[in-house]
């Protein structure tokens, strides 16, 4: 009805009174109206009728604005609580809990009416007789010195009224005083009054002093217990019965005796109960349960705008509305969030550490550890909460746990899962400018990686690899993609329009609760729960202010989200997280580290449950770790933290092991044969089977733009959407020729493995000639437009004459030149060759023209099978 204020009014601000007279003057005008107003009224009305006469004489006279219709109820404390209705929190402008008069025992109420308003139940708001004694004191004194008001007069000067001590003030209040009496019932003002009276030390109504004073519900206080209180009401200062006891228990006694006077004791009650000590069973107003998760919350509250038109309208709601604000904070996995973090985290130099935990099915936020410094202000304390933005902290970047987003971009863009590309050292970016020229990020460690697919790439987290698909791909659709799964980068709009391709790599700050909400949207095939922590709010009389929906819509598509999802299997299965991340249930996740070991991170979820472990110092610096044996990384402290708390979370909850949507299954289709096209024709005849082309050009005898190699080879069979590798000549290189292997041993040209030969075999009387090459086919300078591994060679090789095979003659003429001894070392021209492999009798390995060899080289014989 009401809300305490005894320093201002809570209604409009009252105009400036006409006048301001002396003492001596306001008194005899009040006895002057109030006189006549009484000869007029005292033989037409009763005494109801008498005062609302006087004050309404007054009021004229005066030209007091009218008291509010609406006076507002008390200011009451709100409460933060989780789930299940735990207390977490109260905030509040004064410590207020209202109750209704039917819940206050009538020793309660009879000892507050005793000391503070004997008469209430009989006068009409003014206790005429009581001002009168107190206006003499008052002109005595020469100022105004209070007195004579009535419960009905302190609680329109507490809701209505400033604190100044005036005659004005005074004959105000009297005034509305009456009013109020002729609008509420007596009961109603009583239990306005009891709500609003302050007990001192920050304590404002009665059910709070008990809970404050006696640790107890205001019905269950004794008569001595609630003579104590009503007490207090007059002087809470000076009765303050935990600083100055001896008089509180004075004013008590006397509170006891008034009692008695007005028979709701008898004497001896009253001596008897005087007799007991204070017995205080102080309770202070606890700290909050969970004071990191509680701070995000009233920043939560403070962006409500249910609660008001802006923040400061918001504030006052808040701590003066009795809210009741029930959160999704699930105890007992906020507890083993806090006790993982102290658990993992134990060192006196350690980082701190966050987890924040979503359920993807609904967008809960169940907790938010963080640790492991406690909350505070004292030194080894905190009061900064990095998982969430305006709660002290910056943000930090996430390494590269942002490559998950660039894999559904990719996904999205149409590429395959078994897009191939080098992992290199460093990729030097083709398309994207990426603000500077020297930017060429490298793999960690500055490894090499080989040819890889999206699975290979995220398993070892290549950035080599991930940089070149922004590069295919494009900023704007990665920003796109973060945007729709919940993540909003604060510089979106400069990473675009400057093409800050670090942003792939995790180059830009995010929070840890934001990053869980992403990866769980993922987790949940693409259906974005939006994430929060508030399940509802009440007003204090229970009513519903506003309630979360559990709002959900798809923003990724659920094959990419799958697809994606079933990538970052990959890390905790056999990658960067397989040695701590393994939990004993299907997962999905991936680490994050940051230049100079600044920050470390792992985002992972079970299908139920998703949890971001993020691990910094508050003041950025490198992290080193004996767990680590060295630089903290995402695989290591991050993944421990993870897979520690997530192990236990799951029992917690009792969640069965699930697996992840089976993502659906990609269509094969066959690689065409393209070497030997022009490289535009190549890219389009790859697009007609939903395959793309991803070139490189390479030193080659055959016209510039010619593809002259290809993997997967042609025939192949392969994912729709996979890339093919096309090598295309730049023309500038000599066409190949083949060797000339007449004269040498055959089983020497067998070491020159690129070469497939079939033997035939020829007899011959000379024995040198036996075991080596007569003649060849094709013969020695021959151009090798197919390649030599794609022409047919074949061999004459002497074998010993027999009886049914006489020799021949072998046809060349100076032959033992050309061969040394059968034990000797045969010429340096097949070594040169064969180390070579290059140069003008180079055997190269190009795939270029269509020329086949003819069956006529070697004359009648017959070309043998045999190799």
């Amino acid at each position: 009805m009401s809300a305490p204020r005894s320093s201002s009014s809570r209604g409009s601000p009252s105009p400036p009174l006409r006048t301001t007279p002396g003492p001596e003057a306001l008194l005899g005008m009040i006895f002057l109206i109030l006189g006549a107003s009484a000869l007029v009224a005292a033989s037409l009305t009763p005494a109801a009728a008498l005062a609302a006469s006087s004050a309404r004489a007054l009021e004229s006279f005066f030209d007091f604005p009218p008291l509010s219709d609406d006076l507002g109820d008390p200011w009451e404390r709100s409460v933060i609580t989780d789930r299940d209705g735990g207390q977490l929190a109260v905030i509040r402008e004064e410590n207020r809990t209202t109750v209704d008069l039917d819940e206050v025992p009538r020793h309660v109420q009879r000892a507050v009416l005793a000391t503070e308003d004997a008469s209430f139940l009989e006068h009409e708001g003014v206790n005429w007789s009581a001002i009168a004694r107190a206006a003499v004191s008052n002109v005595r004194a020469g100022e105004i010195t209070g007195g004579g008001s009535t419960i009905t007069q302190q609680l329109v000067k507490n809701i209505a009224l400033s604190g100044e001590q005036t005659v004005d003030r005074k004959l105000q209040e009297a005034v509305y005083a009456i009013e109020l009496e002729n609008t509420l019932s007596k009961a109603q003002i009583l239990e306005a009054y009891l709500n609003e009276a302050y007990f001192g030390n920050r304590v404002y109504g009665i059910a709070t002093a008990a809970e404050f004073y006696y640790g107890k519900e205001v019905g269950d206080l004794e008569v001595e217990e609630a003579a104590l209180l009503a007490g207090v009401i007059r002087a809470p200062t000076a009765n303050d019965p935990i600083e100055h006891p001896d008089q509180a228990l004075q004013r008590r006694n006397i509170v006891l005796a008034q009692m008695a006077r007005q028979d709701w004791l008898s004497e001896h009650e009253a001596r008897q109960l005087a007799e007991e000590p204070l017995d205080l069973d102080v309770e202070p107003l606890p700290e909050p349960e969970q004071p990191f998760f509680v701070d995000y919350v009233h920043e939560l509250l403070l962006n409500e705008p249910m609660l008001g038109d802006d923040r400061d309208d918001r504030r006052r709601r808040i701590r003066q509305a009795g809210l009741e604000i029930r959160t999704t904070l699930h105890p007992e996995l906020q507890d083993l969030a806090q006790e993982t973090i102290r658990d993992v985290l134990d060192g006196a130099d350690d980082p701190d550490g966050v987890l924040t935990t979503i359920d993807p099915t609904t967008g809960e936020i169940l907790a938010i550890g963080v640790g492991p410094r406690e909350y505070g202000e004292d030194e080894g304390q905190t009061q900064v909460n990095p998982a969430s933005a305006d709660l002290g902290g910056s943000g930090r970047q996430p390494g590269s746990v942002f490559k998950a987003f660039m894999l559904a971009a990719a996904l999205e863009d149409g590429l395959s899962p078994g897009y191939v590309h080098d992992g290199g050292q460093e990729y030097e970016f083709e398309q994207l400018e990426c603000g500077s020229d020297d930017y060429r990020p490298s793999n960690y460690g500055g490894a090499s990686h080989g040819t890889l697919d999206m699975a290979d790439a995220t398993e070892i987290s290549s950035n080599v690899y991930f940089a070149h698909l922004l590069d295919e791909v494009g900023i704007e659709p990665l920003i796109d993609v973060t945007e729709r799964v919940g993540l909003t980068l604060p510089h979106a709009e400069q990473v675009i329009a400057e093409q800050r391709c670090s942003v792939v790599l995790g180059g830009e700050d995010v929070f840890p609760l934001e990053m869980a909400g992403a990866f769980a949207t993922l987790a949940n095939s693409g259906e974005r729960c939006e994430p929060h922590a508030i399940i509802e709010i009440r007003d204090r009389r229970g009513d519903l202010i506003t309630e979360s929906d559990d709002e959900c819509a798809s923003t990724v598509a659920p094959e990419v989200a799958d697809r994606t999802n079933d990538l970052l299997r990959e890390p905790i299965e056999s990658g960067t997280a397989s040695e701590h991340g393994q939990i004993g249930r299907p997962a999905a996740g991936k680490t994050g580290t940051t230049s100079d070991h600044r920050d470390a991170w792992f985002v992972g979820s079970v299908p139920q449950l998703t949890t971001a472990a993020w691990i910094g110092h508050e003041q950025p610096r490198e992290m080193t770790h004996d767990a680590c044996g060295g630089p903290v990384t995402g695989s290591c402290l991050p993944t421990i933290l993870w897979a520690d708390y997530m192990r236990a979370a799951v029992d917690v909850l009792d969640l069965e092991p699930e697996e992840f949507p089976e993502p659906p299954a990609i269509p094969e289709t066959s690689v065409p044969d393209v070497v030997g096209d022009e490289e535009d024709d190549a890219a389009e005849t790859l697009e007609d089977e939903d395959l793309t082309a991803s070139s490189t050009t390479t030193s080659h005898w055959a016209p510039a733009g010619i593809v002259v190699d290809q993997s997967p080879e042609g025939g192949s069979r392969v994912d729709e959407g996979s890339q093919v590798a096309l090598e295309i000549s730049d023309g500038t290189d000599e066409v190949p020729q083949m060797l000339d292997l007449i004269g040498r041993r055959v089983d020497e040209v067998d070491l020159l493995t690129w070469i497939d030969f079939d033997v035939d075999e020829v007899p011959v009387e000379d024995p040198d000639a036996v075991d080596r090459i007569l003649d060849q086919s094709p013969a020695p300078g021959t151009p090798l437009f197919d390649g030599v591994d794609q022409v047919p060679v074949v061999l004459a090789v002497g074998v010993p004459a027999t009886a049914d095979e006489p020799g021949v003659e072998t046809g060349l003429p100076g032959l033992p030149d050309r061969i040394e001894d059968d034990g000797g070392e045969e010429s340096d021209t097949a070594g040169e060759d064969n180390d070579n492999g290059a140069g003008e009798d180079e055997i190269g390995e190009d795939e270029i023209g269509e020329d086949e060899i003819g069956e006529d080289e070697i004359g009648e014989d017959e070309i043998g099978e045999d190799s």
